[in-house]
C-alpha cells in the first residue's frame, strides 16, 4: 500500500498574492555568511529542521532512492552531516514535525515511491530516539506541528539560538507551489522572531561551519490560504500477529530489524488472499526478504555493493509494489516502538532494509548456495512467519541448491578487511634531512625519475619579493629622500600626538620611563622622568661609586659656583660630618633628602595657603552638587607634594558637602541611601591619607555613624586649624532606619569596595599588584610562556610593559614582538609604548618601537626592540630566510613574542594565522585574552606546542572585572514629545543608571540571574554579579525555598561576611561562588524552586516589556505650536537624552552594521541641527544677538574702508578734510584694540549651540579641536559626518577613513565627543574609556563573544566605579539569549598548508637548514593534534605531509631534496589566496598565459582574457540569485554581465586536468594511509550515534561471491571510498575532489580545505555560476553599478577590490623578480598604502619604508626614479603600488650566489605524462621570452584596474 498522496495544496499558498509576498520576504532578507560556531552561536543550542536536514542529506550524499532504497546510507549521510557539526563544537537539536512530513519529499515523486522517504523518516525518529536514550543526552524531539502548543513551549524554555530549515533550492525541487513549501516553513519561524537560516548553504571548512544566516524581520502579517496536509495516523493499535510476534521475539532473540521485517510480512500476507500465480510472485519476493535478514546477520556492510542492473525498485515494478505494500504496517509498529512491547529489543532498524541486496537475492532465489547454518536460520525465519500469518516460505525451496557437507572448507571464507589498493600514481622520491625522520612512519612504494635535459630554476631569496632591493650586505642603503623624511615625520607626528590623549590605569596621563640597559650593578627598575625630577636613586647613577661622599660634596660644589659661597661657608661642617665610608651615590641620595626636605617645608606652607584661598571660593557656590563637583576635580589635579599635606582635608571637605546633600533628602529615599554611600566611600578614602589630629577625629567620627571600624592614623601632620566648619553629626547614626551597616554595605555601597585580591607590594611595579599578578610577574622573571586570561579592566595590560621593559632593559638587541588583531590596536599600542617608554641608542637607525602592518611601515623594523604588527605580518617575517640566515639575524633575535586579544585564533579567516604563530613562535610567548570558552582545552594544546620548543608554560585566571556592568533595556514610557534643546544637568556622579529617584526610571535593570534561559552550570557561572545582585539572590533563594531545596544557613551574609569592618569585592565573590554552587543543584532539576526565583528577579516590568515589545507606537499629532522636532521616547535619540539627564556619558553606541552606524549617527545629527535651525528661526533672544553681530559686521567694514582711504591717502600724499583720516596714531590704535577686544571676533552664527549639541567644550578649546580637524582632509569623510564631530558624536567603522577614525578616538578619550557610534571596530582592546556602551538593532554578529569585548568597554578602571550596558532596540528574550551565552570554545584549523610547507623549505633552503628552520618545522609538525580541538592523528599530518609533497614536486615547485623551484616564490607570495593560487600556478606552468600573451590577438582581447580567468580565480563570490527574474531584469538594463562567462576552452580543460591530477593523489594517500594504519579497523560505526553495523558472531562466514551467481555477486569493496556510500552503487573511482572528501572512509584525516584544488563553476559548484562583480568593475569601473546589479555590499566593495589589487600586485612583482629584470634603482620598489583610507589619503601622508628599510624613492613600473622635490614635478608623482606583505632587508653573512642553478638533484625534471608525471614547465620552452610577454600583460593589466580603482575612489 502506497503512503499518503503528497499533492497537497502548500502551507500558505493558493494565490499569486501569498506567492509574491513569501518571495518579497525571501529577497528582503539580506543573510550574513557567517561561521556558526566561532562568529555567532558559539556553545548555544540550535534547531534543525529534521524533515529540511534529511531531503538535503538525501540530495548531497547522493543516496540511492530510485533503482534502490538504501535505508541505512540514508542514516548514515544524515549522522555524518551532525557529526561534522558536532566535531566543530556545535550544540543542536533536530525537530521533526509530523504534519511538515511532506517537507523531505521530493516534488513531483510518484505517490508509490513516496513510502521510502516517509519509512526513513519515521525510522530516523526512532533511531534517534534510542540512541538518546543510550547517551543520555536529548537532541531529536517530534511535534505535532510548528502550530502545537508543544512547540510554542518548546520556544519558550529552550529559545534556539537560531533555526536551520530550507529555501527549497534542493535540485529535487523542480517547480510547482511545492517550490515555496520550504519558504513556508522559514517565514513562520521568523514570526517567532528566531534568526534563520538554509542548511543548502552549509559549508564546512576545516574546523569551521559557515551558514548565511537572517536577523529576525520582526513582525510580518500571517499568510493567506493557511492549509496544511493531514498529520499522518501513526498510531499502533495491537493485533493478534503483534501479541503472538511479542513472544516469539523473546523466545529467538529477534531484533528490531527482524522484528518489524516479519510484522510487515505477516499483515501483507494474512490480509492478501493470493491465487496460485500471484502466490507464486509472492512467494519470490518473501523469501527474497527473508534471506536478506538471514545475510544482514552475517555480512559486513563493506560486502553489500552491488551494481545496478534492470529496473530495480523503480516505479511500477513488481519488487517495488511488493516493498510498498510492507510500509503501512512498517510505519504503524516504529510509530509507538518506544512505548509498545518490543522497545527493549536491540536497535538495527537502522539497517532495515536493502534495497541493491534484495534485488540481487530476488534475481538469484534459484541459484543461492546456502551453507547449513545460514539455511537453517533461513527455515527458522520462514517458520516464525508461518506461526503468525500461515504463509509457508520454505515450502518450495530448492534442496539441490543447498550444500549439506564440508560447505565451509570449499567456500571462500569472507574477509571484512579489504586488502585491495586502488590503481593511483606512484609516489616520486623525496628525502631531506630535517624533514626524512617525520616521513619515517609513512611507507609508501617509489618510481624512479628519468632525467630530463629541462633545468629547473632554485628560488633563492637574493631581493625582496616586493622590490628589487638585493639582501646583500655589500649594497649600500641610500638615505631616505626629503618626502620620505617628510612622511615619516607626518606619522611620527600623529602617533606623538594619539599617545598624548592615552591614560593609564588610573585614569591619568601616562608618565614615560627613561630605561637604561642594566650593567653590572643591578637597578631594581628603570627611571621615570618624575623620579629624575624628584633626585631618586637613578637620578645619579651616572656617580662614579668608588670616590666618598667628601669627594662628591667637593665635586658638587664646584659644579655649582652660584651656591660656592653658600657651600664653602659651611663646607667644613659639612664635611666633618660625613662618614668617609659612605659612597658617592649614597651621600647624593642623602644630599638630595635633605635638600628636599628643607624646600618641601616652605612649599608647604604655599600649599597651606592656597588651599584656604580654594576652600573660600568653593563656599561662595551656591549648588552644593557644583561645590561637590569643583572640590572632587580641585581634589584630582593635586600633585603628590600636595595630597600629602591638604589631600586629607580636602577629602574631608567633600564628606562635609556629602553630608549637606544628605540632610536634604527623607531618609527613607533611595537618593539618601546612595548620597550616604558617597560619604561611606569617601570616609575610608580620606582615612588612608596622611592629617592632622583633628582631621583624624572627626573622619573616626563620620566612619563611627556608618558602622565602620575606628582607624588609626597613618602618619600625623603638625596641627593647624580647617578652613571650614565641618557639619556635626547626629548621636543616632547616619545608616538609614531599618538597616543593619552590612545590609547598606551590599545594597548601596557595592561599588565602592575595596577590589584588591590579596595585593601586597612589589618593587618591580609601581602598584600593589594582586596575587595573580605577581603569578604573572614570577613567570616573566623565570622566562616562562604565560596563558593569562582575565576579564577587561582587571589589570592585564600592565603584563606586556613588563614584558617590555625587560627586553629594553637587557640590551639594545633583545626583541619583542606584539601581535595585534586589527591596526587600530596596533596604533595603539604604539602610541603607548611612544608615551611609556624612552630609551637612548646612539643610532639614528634605532628606536625602541616600530610598527609594521600589511599597508605600512613606521621606523626601522630591523633598527626597533618592540615590534607591533598584526599576525599575517610576523609569519612572513618568521619564514623570511633572510630574517633568519645569521645568528644576529632579526627572527633569531626575537625573545618574546604577546598575543593580546588570542581568542582570535577562533576567528574563521585570520585564526589559522594565529594558530600558526603560536606552533612557529621561537621564543616564550605571551597569550592574554578575556574571552575563551575552553581554557583548560587551550592551556594544553598551548603548553604541548610550547614544550616541544623547550619553553615551560603557566595559565594564570583571574575571573573578576575590576568595576562591575550594570545591564538595562531602554524602557521609556511611550509616546513622543517635541525636543527644544538639551537642559543643563546638575547631578551627583552616582554609580549606575537607577541611583536616581526618577520615576517612572526609563532604564529597566536585568539581574544577571533572570536573564538566564539555559540551566547549565556553565551559563551560571559566566553570570557575574554585583554585591547588591547577590543579597537579592539570597533573599529570593530564602524565600522559595521549601523542604527539598533548601538555603544553608551558612550562606547568611552575616556569617559569610565580616560584620566589624568594611566589606570587600573578595568577601563578597566568595559569597557569590557559595551561592552558585547551591543554585546549581536547582537548575538541574525542573521541579526545583529555580523558576520562581528567576521569575522573582524578572519582575512584572518584564513580563509587560515581552507582551508589548513588538507594538507599534501610536504617533502622537504634533501641537500646533510646535517650534522643534517631534521625538519619539523610544527612538535612539530618546535614549541618548536620557544617558545625559543620568550623567551616564559618554557612551558608545554599537550597531553591527556599517550603515546602521551611520543611521544611527544621522538620526542624532539631524534631531539636533533641525531644533537648533527651529530655535534660531523663532528664538527673541537669538534674533537680537544675531542683528548685534549683523551690525558689528558693518561697523567692522566701515572701519575697514576707512583704514584703507587711510593707507590710499598716506600714498598719494593727498588728505580731505573731512575724512576721519585726520586721527592721531593713537587713536588708531586705541581703536583697533576696541576691535580686538570685541565678543564678536569669536562669535560664529554658524557653530552649534550648546543646548543643541552632545560636546563636552570643556575638555577642548576651539583652537585645539580647529588643529585637530586641520590633518582631516575636506573630502575623506562626507561633510555632514564632519560637521557631526563639532556636535560632539562621531561614528566609528572599518569603512571610515584611518585619519578620521584616529580623530574620533582622540577626541572621545580627552572627553570632547561623547556619544560615538561604532561596529565592532572598537571592541577589540582599543583604550575607549566611556561610562556606558548601548548595542542598538539585531545582528548575526551580536554573539556573546562581541557582546563582552564590546561591553568591556564601559566601566574603564580608572575612570568609572561601575560600567552601564544598555540594550536598545532588541526583544526581551533575545536580549537575555546575549548575555547569558557562553563563549565558544577556541577551535583551530589543520594548519599544515601545502603553501606553508612550500614556505618551509624556501625558509629551510634559504638558512640552510639551520637551527632556527628546522625548530619552526618541529613546532609545526610534532603536534600530537591536528589542530587545537581536533582529533589526536600524528600519522595524519605525516601522510598529509607527504603528499603536499608530491603535489609540490608533481608542479615542478619542489626538488627530490627539497630545493624550491621556479615559481616556488611566487606561490608562496599569494599563499594568502590558497588554494587560487595553485589553479593560477598551473595555468602560468602549464602554458595557457604563455600562448595566450603570444597569440596574434589584441592586446585588448587578451587583458580582458586573463581578467575573465583571475575572476574565476580569485576573490569568488558565488550568485545563487542567477536565476531570479529580477536579478536578470537589472542585469539587462546594466552595463554589468552579472554572470560571470565560462572559463575559455583551452583555461577549463588545464585546470581540469589539474584537478584530477590532484585528485589522484590524495587519493592514493587515503589508500596508502588506509592500508598502513587501518588494517583490521572496519569502517562499520554510524558516525554520530555510534551504532555499529556488524554480524552476529566472529565465525567465518562464506564471502557472497560464492553463495551468489556471479552476475549478481557483489563489487569488491572499497578502499577509499566508506563502505556506507558504496551501498547506493558507488565505487573508489570519483569524479570530484569534493565527492572524495565528502565520501571518504572514517578514520582518515582529510581536509578539503588542505587540498591544492578549487571547485570550477558550474560543474563543481552546484550549477551555481560566480558572481562577476570583478569582470564587471574592470569594464566598466562604475561601483554603483557592484551595488545594485552585482549586489556587493557597499560597505564591502572597496575591500573586494583591494583584495584583487594587492593580488595583481604581487603577480607582477613576483613575475618580475623571477625574471630577473634589471633595475637598479629599484623599479619595483611599491610603496605600502594605508588600506584603510580608501585611496583617499594625500601623496605625502603615505608612509615609506625609514632607515635601512627603504630609499624613499618613489617609481611605478614603467617610471623612472622621481626628480627631487620641486612642485611642479611633484603633482606628476607615480602613484606607488600596493603590495600584499613584505620583509625587510638582512645583512647576510653568506656570500652572494647565483641566482640561478641546475636543479637536477635526482633526476627531477620533466616526467613523461604518460605514466602520470607532470610535463615540463613550458616557460623553459623558449628561454623566457614568452613569460616575458605574460609579464608584460599582467603589468598592462594591473596599471588598467589600478586606473579604474583610483578613479572611482578618489
Amino acid at each position: 500500500m502506497a503512503g499518503p498522496d503528497n499533492s497537497s495544496e502548500s502551507p500558505g499558498y493558493g494565490t499569486d498574492t501569498g506567492d509574491n509576498h513569501l518571495k518579497s520576504w525571501f529577497r528582503s532578507l539580506s543573510p550574513t555568511k557567517v561561521d556558526i560556531v566561532g562568529d555567532f552561536t558559539g556553545k548555544e543550542r540550535f534547531a534543525i529542521h529534521g524533515e529540511a536536514l534529511l531531503a538535503h542529506c538525501l540530495h548531497a550524499m547522493k543516496v540511492d532512492f530510485d533503482y534502490g532504497f538504501q535505508i541505512l546510507h540514508a542514516v548514515h549521510s544524515v549522522e555524518t552531516l551532525l557529526q561534522r557539526l558536532h566535531d566543530r563544537g556545535c550544540n543542536f537539536h533536530v525537530l521533526w514535525f509530523n504534519r511538515e512530513y511532506q517537507l523531505s519529499i521530493p516534488t513531483e515523486t510518484p505517490a508509490g515511491i513516496t513510502y521510502r522517504y516517509q519509512l526513513t523518516r519515521s525510522i530516523l525518529i526512532e533511531h534517534f530516539a534510542h540512541a538518546q536514550t543510550d547517551k543520555q543526552t536529548v537532541f531529536s524531539l517530534v511535534f505535532p506541528s510548528l502550530d502545537s502548543n508543544s512547540f510554542a513551549q518548546y520556544l519558550q524554555e529552550h529559545h534556539p539560538h537560531f533555526f536551520l530549515g530550507s529555501n527549497g533550492t534542493t535540485p529535487w525541487w523542480t517547480g510547482g507551489p511545492q517550490l515555496l513549501v520550504p519558504l513556508s516553513m522559514l517565514y513562520r519561524i521568523n514570526l517567532t522572531g528566531l534568526h534563520i537560516a538554509c542548511v543548502e548553504n552549509l559549508e564546512f571548512k576545516s574546523s569551521r561551519a559557515f551558514l548565511l544566516v537572517a536577523s529576525p524581520r520582526g513582525a510580518q502579517r500571517p499568510l493567506n490560504g493557511d492549509t496544511r496536509s493531514p498529520i499522518p495516523d501513526t498510531s499502533f493499535m495491537e493485533d493478534n500477529i503483534q501479541h503472538r510476534l511479542g513472544g516469539l521475539a523473546k523466545t529467538h532473540s529477534l531484533t528490531a530489524r527482524e522484528i518489524i521485517s516479519l510484522y510487515s510480512l505477516a499483515h501483507v500476507l494474512a490480509n492478501h488472499a493470493l491465487d496460485a500465480s500471484e502466490g507464486n510472485e509472492i512467494g519470490q519476493h518473501v523469501k527474497a526478504l527473508l534471506l536478506q535478514l538471514v545475510f544482514m546477520r552475517h555480512y559486513n556492510v563493506s560486502s553489500r555493493s552491488f551494481e545496478s542492473r534492470g529496473l530495480g525498485l523503480a516505479f511500477g515494478s513488481a519488487a517495488n509494489s511488493f516493498i510498498c505494500s510492507l510500509y503501512e504496517p512498517a510505519q504503524r509498529i516504529l510509530g509507538s516502538w518506544s512505548s509498545g512491547p518490543f522497545a527493549n529489543s536491540t536497535w538495527d532498524a537502522f539497517d532495515l532494509f536493502d534495497g541493491r541486496l534484495y534485488l540481487a537475492l530476488l534475481r538469484s532465489s534459484h541459484n543461492i548456495q546456502l551453507s547449513c547454518a545460514l539455511h537453517e536460520e533461513f527455515i527458522q525465519l520462514g517458520g516464525l512467519l508461518e506461526q503468525l500469518c500461515g504463509y509457508d516460505a520454505t515450502a518450495k525451496w530448492p534442496v539441490d541448491l543447498t550444500n549439506t557437507d564440508g560447505e565451509e572448507a570449499r567456500l571462500k571464507i569472507s574477509d571484512p578487511q579489504p586488502n585491495q589498493l586502488v590503481p593511483s600514481l606512484s609516489i616520486l622520491p623525496f628525502s631531506h634531512p630535517v624533514l626524512d625522520k617525520y616521513l619515517t612512519s609513512v611507507h609508501l612504494r617509489t618510481d624512479a625519475v628519468i632525467s630530463s635535459p629541462v633545468d629547473h630554476k632554485v628560488h633563492k631569496e637574493m631581493t625582496h619579493w616586493h622590490n628589487k632591493k638585493p639582501i646583500d650586505p655589500k649594497q649600500p642603503t641610500k638615505a631616505p629622500d626629503f618626502w620620505a623624511r617628510r612622511r615619516n615625520q607626518r606619522f611620527m607626528a600623529d602617533i606623538i600626538a594619539y599617545s598624548a590623549s592615552l591614560t593609564g590605569a588610573s585614569g591619568k596621563i601616562i608618565e614615560p620611563e627613561i630605561v637604561v640597559v642594566r650593567g653590572s650593578v643591578e637597578r631594581s627598575r628603570p627611571v621615570s622622568r618624575h623620579a629624575l625630577n624628584k633626585g631618586k636613586k637613578q637620578a645619579n647613577s651616572n656617580i662614579p661609586l668608588e670616590i666618598s661622599g667628601a669627594q662628591y660634596a667637593q665635586k658638587e660644589a664646584e659644579r655649582q659656583p652660584a651656591n660656592r659661597h653658600a657651600l664653602n661657608k659651611g663646607k667644613k661642617q659639612a664635611n666633618s660630618s660625613i662618614p668617609l665610608e659612605l659612597s658617592g651615590a649614597q651621600y647624593a641620595l642623602q644630599e638630595v633628602e635633605r635638600r628636599k626636605e628643607a624646600k618641601f617645608k616652605v612649599k608647604s606652607l604655599a600649599i597651606i595657603t592656597s588651599w584656604e584661598k580654594r576652600c573660600l571660593e568653593f563656599s561662595k557656590e551656591a549648588s552644593m552638587v557644583k561645590r561637590y563637583l569643583l572640590v572632587e576635580k580641585y581634589l584630582l589635579g593635586l600633585s603628590s607634594d600636595h595630597l600629602s599635606v591638604i589631600g586629607a582635608e580636602v577629602s574631608l571637605y567633600l564628606c562635609h558637602i556629602l553630608r549637606q546633600i544628605q540632610g536634604r533628602y527623607n531618609p527613607d529615599t533611595l537618593t539618601h541611601c546612595h548620597v550616604l554611600a558617597m560619604l561611606w566611600s569617601r570616609t575610608q578614602e580620606t582615612a588612608k591619607m596622611t592629617m592632622t589630629k583633628e582631621v583624624h577625629t572627626l573622619v573616626n567620627r563620620v566612619s563611627k555613624s556608618l558602622e565602620l571600624p575606628h582607624y588609626k592614623i597613618p602618619a600625623l601632620l603638625s596641627e593647624r586649624k580647617l578652613p571650614f566648619e565641618f557639619l556635626d553629626i547626629a548621636s543616632g547614626g547616619l545608616l538609614p532606619p531599618g538597616k543593619s551597616s552590612l545590609d547598606f554595605q551590599l545594597g548601596f555601597c557595592g561599588p565602592f569596595f575595596e577590589r584588591s585580591f590579596d595585593s601586597a607590594p612589589d618593587p618591580r611595579v609601581p602598584f600593589e599588584p594582586d596575587a595573580w599578578q605577581r603569578r604573572v610577574l614570577d613567570a616573566i622573571d623565570e622566562n616562562k610562556s604565560l596563558l593569562v586570561i582575565a576579564p577587561t579592566s582587571a589589570g592585564k595590560t600592565f603584563i606586556s610593559f613588563y614584558a617590555m621593559r625587560k627586553v629594553l632593559e637587557a640590551n639594545n638587541d633583545d626583541v619583542l614582538v606584539y601581535i595585534a588583531p586589527t591596526k587600530a590596536l596596533v596604533n595603539q599600542i604604539a602610541a603607548e609604548i611612544q608615551a611609556r617608554f624612552s630609551k637612548q641608542y646612539g643610532q639614528e637607525a634605532r628606536s625602541v618601537w616600530a610598527i609594521h602592518t600589511r599597508d605600512y611601515r613606521i621606523n626601522n623594523v630591523k633598527g626597533c626592540q618592540i615590534l607591533v604588527t598584526v599576525p599575517d605580518i610576523l609569519q612572513i617575517l618568521l619564514l623570511a630566510p633572510s630574517n633568519a640566515a645569521g645568528p644576529t639575524s632579526f627572527s633569531r633575535r626575537i625573545k618574546r613574542i604577546v598575543f593580546d586579544e588570542v581568542h582570535c585564533i577562533g576567528q574563521s579567516e585570520d585564526g589559522i594565522v594565529w594558530e600558526q604563530l603560536l606552533l612557529l613562535a621561537p621564543c616564550p610567548i605571551i597569550a592574554l585574552s578575556a574571552t575563551v570558552g575552553n581554557p583548560l582545552e587551550f592551556r594544553d594544546w598551548l603548553s604541548n606546542a610550547q614544550k616541544a620548543k623547550g619553553f615551560d608554560m603557566e595559565m594564570v585566571v583571574h575571573s573578576s572585572r575590576y568595576s562591575d556592568l550594570r545591564k538595562f533595556i531602554h524602557d521609556p514610557s511611550p509616546g513622543t514629545y517635541e525636543f527644544e534643546g538639551l537642559k543643563p544637568v546638575e547631578r551627583l556622579p552616582f554609580p549606575g543608571l537607577d541611583s536616581d529617584c526618577e520615576n517612572p526610571l526609563p532604564f529597566s535593570f536585568i539581574h544577571p540571574i533572570a536573564a538566564i534561559l539555559d540551566r547549565s552550570r556553565d551559563t551560571l557561572n559566566d553570570a557575574s554579579l554585583e554585591p547588591r545582585d547577590c543579597i537579592e539572590l539570597w533573599k529570593h533563594m530564602t524565600k522559595h525555598k521549601n523542604g527539598q531545596y533548601q538555603v544553608p544557613k551558612s550562606l547568611d551574609p552575616g556569617k559569610m561576611l565580616p560584620l566589624l569592618q568594611a566589606v570587600k569585592k573578595s568577601d563578597v565573590t566568595k559569597w557569590e561562588s557559595a551561592l552558585k554552587d547551591v543554585l546549581a543543584d536547582w537548575m538541574l532539576d525542573p521541579n526545583s524552586p529555580f523558576d520562581e526565583v528567576r521569575n522573582d528577579l524578572r519582575g512584572e516590568r518584564f513580563a509587560r516589556l515581552s507582551s508589548t515589545y513588538n507594538r507599534p507606537e501610536s504617533i502622537e499629532s504634533p501641537p500646533p505650536s510646535q517650534s522643534g522636532p517631534m521625538v519619539s521616547r523610544r527612538s535612539i535619540f530618546s535614549l541618548v537624552t536620557d544617558l545625559r539627564s543620568h550623567g551616564a556619558l559618554p557612551v558608545i553606541i554599537f550597531n553591527y552594521d556599517r550603515v546602521g552606524c551611520e543611521t544611527v549617527l544621522r538620526e542624532l545629527y539631524d534631531t539636533l541641527g533641525s531644533a537648533e535651525a527651529a530655535y534660531k528661526q523663532h528664538d527673541s533672544k537669538w534674533l537680537k544677538k544675531l542683528a548685534g553681530f549683523e551690525e558689528w559686521k558693518k561697523r567692522r567694514e566701515r572701519a575697514k574702508t576707512k583704514d584703507t582711504k587711510i593707507k590710499q591717502t598716506k600714498k598719494t600724499g593727498s588728505r580731505d578734510e573731512d575724512d576721519d583720516g585726520a586721527m592721531s596714531k593713537g587713536d588708531r590704535a586705541r581703536d583697533a584694540a576696541n576691535r580686538e577686544m570685541s565678543v564678536w571676533d569669536s562669535f560664529d552664527p554658524e557653530a552649534p549651540l550648546q543646548q543643541f549639541s552632545f560636546a563636552d567644550n570643556t575638555k577642548l578649546t576651539q583652537e585645539e579641536l580647529n588643529t585637530r580637524l586641520k590633518s582631516l582632509r575636506a573630502d575623506a569623510v562626507r561633510p555632514w559626518i564632519r560637521d557631526a564631530l563639532f556636535r560632539g558624536i562621531g561614528v566609528h567603522h572599518a569603512g571610515m577613513n584611518r585619519q578620521y577614525r584616529q580623530i574620533v578616538e582622540m577626541l572621545f578619550r580627552k572627553g570632547y565627543l561623547t556619544v560615538v557610534v561604532a561596529t565592532g571596530t572598537l571592541a577589540m582592546g582599543l583604550n575607549m574609556p566611556c561610562k556606558t556602551v548601548v548595542f542598538t538593532g539585531d545582528s548575526v554578529f551580536l554573539t556573546a563573544l562581541n557582546y563582552r569585548q564590546a561591553s568591556g568597554r564601559a566601566g574603564r578602571r580608572g575612570f568609572d566605579l561601575l560600567g552601564n550596558v544598555v540594550f536598545h532596540g532588541l526583544h526581551p528574550h533575545r536580549v537575555f539569549e546575549i548575555m547569558s551565552a557562553r563563549l565558544p570554545d577556541l577551535r583551530g584549523q589543520f594548519p599544515t598548508s601545502v603553501t606553508l610547507i612550500l614556505r618551509l623549505f624556501i625558509l629551510l633552503h634559504g638558512t640552510q637548514n639551520s637551527e632556527f628552520a628546522a625548530n619552526a618545522v618541529k613546532g609545526l609538525l610534532t603536534q600530537s593534534r591536528l589542530c587545537l580541538g581536533g582529533p589526536d592523528a600524528k600519522m595524519s599530518i605525516a601522510h598529509h605531509l607527504r603528499f603536499s609533497i608530491d603535489y609540490l614536486r608533481r608542479q615542478h615547485l619542489l626538488s627530490e631534496n627539497g630545493v624550491p623551484l621556479n615559481f616556488s616564490g611566487l606561490v608562496g607570495h599569494l599563499y594568502y589566496t590558497e588554494n587560487a593560487v595553485f589553479a593560477f600556478h598551473t595555468l602560468l606552468k602549464d602554458g595557457y598565459f604563455h600562448d595566450l600573451s603570444t597569440s596574434n590577438r589584441s592586446r585588448e582581447d587578451v587583458i580582458l582574457e586573463i581578467m575573465l580567468v583571475l575572476s574565476h580565480l580569485f576573490c569568488r563570490h558565488a550568485l545563487p540569485q542567477h536565476k531570479d527574474k529580477q536579478f536578470l531584469e537589472r542585469v539587462h538594463r546594466s552595463p554589468c554581465v552579472g554572470i560571470l562567462p565560462d572559463l575559455p576552452q583551452k583555461a577549463s580543460e588545464v585546470l581540469e586536468r589539474h584537478n584530477q591530477q590532484t585528485l589522484s593523489i590524495f587519493q592514493n594517500y587515503v589508500s596508502s594511509y588506509t592500508n598502513q594504519h587501518l588494517t583490521g579497523m572496519p569502517d562499520n560505526c554510524l558516525p554520530y550515534t555510534k551504532y555499529k553495523v556488524d554480524y552476529v558472531d566472529a565465525q567465518p562466514t562464506p564471502d557472497l561471491s560464492t553463495v551468489l551467481p556471479s552476475t549478481d555477486a557483489p563489487r569488491p569493496p572499497t578502499v577509499v571510498r566508506s563502505p556506507f556510500s558504496a551501498l547506493s552503487g558507488f565505487t573508489d573511482e570519483f569524479d570530484t575532489i569534493h565527492e572524495l572528501c565528502e565520501t571518504v572512509r572514517a578514520g582518515v584525516f582529510l581536509e578539503e580545505s588542505a587540498v591544492p584544488y578549487i571547485p570550477m563553476a558550474p560543474k563543481e559548484t552546484n550549477g551555481v555560476p560566480w558572481n562577476a562583480y570583478l569582470y564587471d568593475f574592470f569594464k566598466h569601473g562604475d561601483m554603483e553599478a557592484l551595488k545594485t546589479v552585482n549586489m556587493i555590499k557597499g560597505g564591502d566593495i572597496w575591500y573586494h577590490l583591494k583584495d584583487f589589487s594587492l593580488i595583481l600586485s604581487s603577480i607582477v612583482t613576483s613575475l618580475a623578480n623571477f625574471l630577473e629584470l634589471p633595475n637598479a634603482d629599484g623599479d619595483f620598489g611599491f610603496e605600502e598604502e594605508e588600506e584603510d583610507d580608501e585611496l583617499d589619503m594625500a601623496d605625502d601622508d603615505k608612509p615609506i619604508f625609514s632607515g635601512e628599510e627603504g630609499n624613499g624613492i618613489r617609481n611605478d613600473v614603467y617610471g623612472a626614479p622621481t626628480p627631487p622635490p620641486q612642485k611642479e614635478q611633484k603633482k606628476n608623482k607615480a602613484k606607488k603600488e600596493v603590495v600584499a606583505d613584505s620583509w625587510d632587508d638582512e645583512n647576510s653573512d653568506e656570500e652572494s650566489e647565483k641566482d640561478t642553478e641546475t636543479a637536477n638533484h635526482g633526476g627531477d625534471s620533466s616526467f613523461d605524462s604518460a605514466s602520470g608525471y607532470a610535463e615540463a614547465p613550458s616557460w623553459a620552452d623558449d628561454g623566457g621570452q614568452s613569460l616575458m610577454e605574460v609579464f608584460r600583460n599582467f603589468s598592462v593589466l594591473r596599471q588598467e584596474f589600478e586606473e579604474k580603482f583610483r578613479k572611482t575612489f578618489a
